[in-house]
């Protein structure tokens, strides 16, 4: 049982075979088979060997025939029809009847128009020429038939493809406008971004500015005029008028300081930090500001020692580069103890021109640091005798610095003081 089984497995997979996959691979071998059989006729009637080629396109007939190919059994119909008109006309009409069923069962012009060509040379053999009028007609009129067809089918492919183009072009066109408008999108969304971040820094200057103005400002200027009308009524003694005058000067100093950053601060934003550079000595431009804050600093009894190991020139405006050093001088003072020392050197480091300005003071909170150089940063620090800073003064600095193609930084430990430094490109 097993093994009947397995013969009938084994037929079963041979018939699949010789069918191929659903009957198109052995429909192929077979139309080739016929193809072959056709050829070997044709190369026999070329050599004028009729009978060879009748035998041949019979085969093929055959083979047509066997294999249920329509189309083919017509051809070698019409083939054969074609060899016998000499030989035998009533045989070969009877050929071409044949064909013109099949023809019509397939519903082919191009078929039809070969048989009615066929016909009219076999009637032009028997003599029959009102016969062999009507089939070349018929004929002509098969071929004007196909011409049209084929004419409409041309045409339907181009406007097939005409519309495949359109779409095309239209999904292109598509795809690139939602790209653009993605993309005007992003940049839309990524300046109105930038347009509202700046809005909200320049709100927090703004707010911080009236705070400057309201209170370091203000306070300093109600104070100064209180101290001079006390001094105008003659109510104060000889020690009391010469404390009095010295809170007019500290308070004097204060004011002027953040009145002038303030200015410059106004300065920059509205004209923008355009440096007018040039060669600057280094050493020149420390000693400058340390012309103008050596009261600030004998005021405390705070030692400055500044040494260079060879003259500096740097690239850099001159006006912004007095103003930074002159800030971080001033800063050095008020966040130094009383009997501190402030340390400035300048030395050459990596192609660079760099200027150091240390203080042994309170130094400044790990939290802070990171705020130091933020934009719109500002807050108020109190140095050690009470000296109201508002970081403006910095941020300022920081702005000049970077528009000088140089940098600013600082390191710095809480109750161990605090480097300021500055690095600038070589003038030479």
């Amino acid at each position: 049982m097993r093994i009947r089984l397995m013969i009938c497995v084994l037929l079963f997979m041979l018939a699949s075979a010789c069918r191929g996959n659903d009957g198109a691979p052995a429909d192929t071998a077979r139309a080739g088979l016929h193809r072959r059989l056709s050829d070997s006729a044709e190369r026999f009637a070329g050599q004028h060997d009729t009978a060879k080629a009748i035998a041949y396109h019979k085969r093929a007939l055959k083979h047509a025939r066997r294999h249920l190919l329509a189309e083919h059994e017509a051809r070698s119909l019409i083939r054969i029809a074609v060899l016998l008109k000499e030989q035998d006309s009533s045989e070969s009409l009877t050929y071409l009847d044949s064909a013109l069923r099949i023809a019509r069962q397939l519903d082919r012009a191009d078929l039809l128009a070969d048989i009615m060509k066929a016909s009219s040379a076999v009637y032009k053999q028997r003599r029959n020429y009102q016969e062999a009028l009507s089939a070349l007609e018929a004929h002509q009129q098969l071929l004007n038939k196909l011409f049209e067809n084929n004419k409409r089918k041309d045409q339907a492919r181009l406007l097939a493809e005409e519309r495949r183009k359109r779409e095309l072009l239209l999904f292109i066109f598509i795809s690139v406008s939602l790209a653009l408008l993605t993309l005007t999108f992003g940049m839309y969304y990524r300046r109105l971004r930038r347009l509202n971040k700046a809005l909200l820094k320049s709100n927090r200057i703004k707010d911080t500015l009236f705070s400057i103005i309201g209170h370091d400002l203000r306070g300093p200027a109600g104070n100064i005029m209180q101290a001079l009308d006390m001094l105008g009524t003659g109510l104060l003694d000889a020690s009391e008028e010469k404390e009095v005058t010295g809170l007019l000067r500290e308070q004097s100093r204060s004011f002027n300081e953040t009145l002038n950053t303030l200015l410059n601060w106004s300065t920059a934003q509205l004209k923008g930090a355009r440096p007018q550079v040039a060669f600057v000595n280094a050493m020149s431009a420390i000693q400058r500001s340390l012309d103008l804050l050596r009261a600030q600093a004998a005021a405390k009894n705070i030692e400055i020692s500044a040494t260079a190991e060879n003259p500096l020139a740097v690239l850099a405006d001159t006006d912004q580069l007095d103003f930074v050093v002159r800030n971080l001088i001033s800063n050095a003072i008020k966040f130094s103890y009383p009997g501190g020392k402030i340390q400035i050197r300048t030395e050459k480091k990596d192609h660079t021109g760099l200027i150091a300005v240390h203080d042994e003071g309170k130094g400044i909170p790990a939290e802070k640091q990171a705020e130091l150089f933020s934009e719109g940063q500002l807050s108020s620090t109190y140095g050690t005798k009470g000296e109201k800073g508002t970081g403006l003064g910095l941020m300022l600095s920081w702005d000049f610095i970077r528009a000088n193609h140089g940098r600013i930084w600082c390191e710095s430990r809480e109750g161990d003081g605090t480097t300021f430094f500055i690095s600038l490109p070589l003038a030479i």
